[in-house]
Order: structure tokens, then sequence, then C-alpha cells
């Protein structure tokens, strides 16, 4: 499912292409219809919905123009959201928008109904003798994009709150942070750990894939890998992160086997790309909200609220992968290993989400209590020791800091929320 949902996202062109498809079958039906078999439809429909072949070549003329006025003015609309989302937000966040469904339907529902017009209209022969069902579809299919057209202003508007933005972005985050750790069957589990398993005691050979091209790992087939190291009793090691740029010839996986390697083409579950993806790249989402976060403290916006907002969302989002911390991903099977994937520790996830932030942010007391109230928040919903980490943490940010500008005040609030820190993890000092 996963792979289907990165094609429509490479692609965008395919599900406004699907819409005309249908579309265009729909008119080749009606065109069939009133051509055909134009006689019994003067007696299953009514009159009122039946028009005659001139009135109905001007409506549809009418509404195939119309129809490409709004396709122009829809696609003008998004290349000024895409300005808005890259000079405002990050050239990251832009495929989060021109991606979503709603803007790719609304694209496609305008497209079908122009080929659906302009279909109809070259098949609409004068020599018919009788009235025609195709305009009065061609009127409803109008009155739906016309709907369609509302609700895009609405949502172009909301879209361009930057804290929609964020709040979209982490949930995605976190419907990847909880997918992670699913399999299809209950005898299959996914488990975390520090310390990668020893291999050599019973598999004796090993045989190591390279890349053949250049770019970031996009999609890693885990349960596809999982089946087949079931299936020719393997084990499959990722010797790559997903989200990492890889180098031609650079080894992606190590497989180890007993006996004769079977021929299996294991690259082909592995996609790479110009850019990285939120689909299972935990640490991207992540990224995309640091640098939202890093523009609103720029010099050039100065819009401290909104990195504010964006990093209490941090903190929820790094509050839910800490449960995830460890060095490795191991699928399993009966307790035996068959899939080996590395991936970064919680420790390195925090280092990478706040390291930008407090270098950028360090004169403005604002940012340095809403990494506080951050690491409160990873706090209490973490174990003993996931919060020394944020502890110790919490002294390099303090570290990092220009204290000697703040006022007494201001230091006095700022202490005030280090003891709050300091009490929740008071157990693990």
């Amino acid at each position: 499912m996963i792979e289907w949902i990165l094609k429509i996202r490479k692609n965008i062109w395919l599900v406004p292409s699907v819409y005309c498809l249908v579309s265009s079958l729909l008119a080749i039906f009606i065109i069939w219809i009133d051509t055909a078999h134009g006689e019994k439809v003067q007696d299953i429909f009514p009159a009122s919905l039946l028009i005659s072949v001139n009135l109905a070549q001007t409506i549809l003329a009418t509404i195939a123009a119309a129809l490409l006025t709004m396709i122009t003015i829809t696609f003008s609309t998004i290349m000024v959201v895409l300005t808005t989302y890259s000079s405002q937000f990050s050239p990251r966040t832009l495929t989060d928008f021109i991606t979503n469904k709603i803007t790719m339907r609304v694209l496609g529902i305008y497209m079908g109904g122009f080929m659906y017009s302009i279909l109809t209209l070259l098949f609409m022969r004068e020599d018919l003798t009788y009235e025609v069902l195709g305009a009065t579809i061609a009127v409803f299919f109008s009155i739906i994009c016309l709907s369609f057209f509302a609700y895009f202003i609405h949502f172009v508007a909301a879209s361009i709150q930057v804290n929609k933005l964020i709040s979209e972005v982490t949930r995605q985050t976190l419907k990847t942070v909880k997918e992670r750790m699913k399999t299809k069957k209950g005898e299959e589990k996914v488990r975390i750990t520090n310390d990668k398993p020893n291999l050599a005691k019973n598999y004796y050979s090993k045989k190591e894939f390279k890349s053949e091209t250049f770019g970031y790992i996009q999609l890693i087939e885990y349960q596809h890998l999982f089946d087949l190291a079931k299936k020719y009793d393997l084990v499959v090691e990722l010797n790559q992160r997903i989200g990492a740029f890889i180098t031609d010839n650079k080894t992606v996986f190590t497989v180890y086997y007993k006996k004769d390697l079977p021929k299996i083409k294991l690259k082909k579950f592995v996609v790479l790309g110009v850019e990285r993806t939120i689909l299972q790249d935990v640490e991207f989402g992540i990224r995309k909200i640091v640098e939202v976060t890093l523009r609103a403290i720029s010099p050039g916006i100065n819009d401290p609220n909104t990195a504010i907002d964006g990093i209490l969302h941090l903190g929820k989002l790094l509050g839910r992968a800490s449960e995830q911390d460890g060095r490795y991903l191991l699928y399993e099977i009966e307790k035996e290993v068959k899939v080996i994937a590395p991936q970064k520790t919680f420790e390195e996830l925090l280092y990478t989400t706040f390291s930008q932030i407090c270098h950028y942010g360090q004169n403005d007391l604002s940012i340095l209590i809403a990494i506080y109230d951050a690491c409160m928040m990873i706090a209490e919903e973490s174990g003993q020791t996931i919060r020394q980490q944020v502890w110790q943490f919490s002294r390099y940010i303090k570290e990092n800091f220009n204290l000697e500008t703040l006022h007494e005040k201001d230091l006095n609030y700022f202490h005030l929320k280090e003891r709050q820190l300091r009490d929740l993890t008071a157990n693990v000092l």
C-alpha cells in the first residue's frame, strides 16, 4: 500500500488523469445512449431533463469555456500558495500542498468536467431529431465543480496558515511513528535494541548488494524483505537508514545465508529519489517543522509565536519518538531475527532537532522557554533513560544561550522553568 502512496506523490498528474479517464468514459456512454437509444430515452426520462440539440451545443460550449477558466484560476492559486510555502515556510513543505488529496481532486474534477463537456460537444450532431440527455449531465457536472471551487477557496485560506501546516506535518509524522512498529501477522514482531545481533554463529556466508545510482532512500519495503527472509531462510541487514543520501556503489544490503543464495532482486525493495519523503522518515517530518521554526525566528520574518508553536509540536513528536529509542529495528518471527534495520537513537534525534534552533534563537528568551517546555513534554511521556538524556540536553541548551543579556525578571522566569524540568527529572539525577 505504501509504495502506491509514494507513486501518487511522485506523479502528481495521476489522480487528475484518473478523473479525466472516468469522465471520458462517461461522455462516451452518454453519447452512445443519445445516438443509439434516443427514442428510448424519451420514454424513460422526464421531458424536463431532455434538451434540444442546438440548446445542448450552446450549454456544453459555455460549460467547457467556464471550466477551462476555473482550471486556469485554480492553477494560478496553486502557484501563489506554492510561492508562499517556499518563501515563508520551507521549500521542503511544497509537496505537502501540491500532493494533498484535496488539491489533486479539485484539479481532477475540473479537468474531468471539461473533458466530458468537450467530448460530448464533439459528437453532438444536428441531424439528431430528438432531444438529448448529454447537456443535462453536463449541467449537474458544472454544479459539482462549482461546489468544489467554493471548497477549494476555503481549503487554500486554511492551508496558508502556518499553524495548520505545522499541525498537519505533526499528524503525518505521528502516523509514521505508529506504522513503523506494525507487521502483517501476529507471530511477527518488531523489536528495538541498541545491540546488533551476532549472526556469525548461525549464518556462514554473506553477500553485499550495492547501489547503482545516487539519491535519498525514500522507501524501504521492510515487509517484503521480511517475507523473503522467511521464505529462503535468510537474514537481511540494511546498511543504510531511511532518508540517508547514498552514492553509486554504496552497500545497501548485506544478506546472510547458510546454503546457496537464491536469485532474488532485493534492490527493487529500496526506492531512491531526489528528495526525502515523510512516509517512513520520522526525522524528515521533524526537519520540516524545524525549518518552519527557523524561518519564523529569522530577522526577515520575526514571528516568535509561530516558532514557539513549532517547538511545542516538536516536543510532542519527540515524546512519541522516544518510545522507539534504539540503534536497530529487528524484524523477528519466533524470536529469530530476519531483518535488521539501523535508525537514529533518540539522543541523536534530540540534538538534530534543537541544535539549529538553539543557535539561531540564542538571544530570544521566548525560544529558550519554549524549548524547556518541549523538554518537559518529552520527559512527561518517557521513562528514566530518556528523562536523563533530556536533562543532560537541557544543560547544552543553557550553555549555548546568551543569559548575560537577560534582565533580572527574565532570569527569574528562566530559573523557574529550569526548576520545573529539574523536579520532573529529579529521580534520575
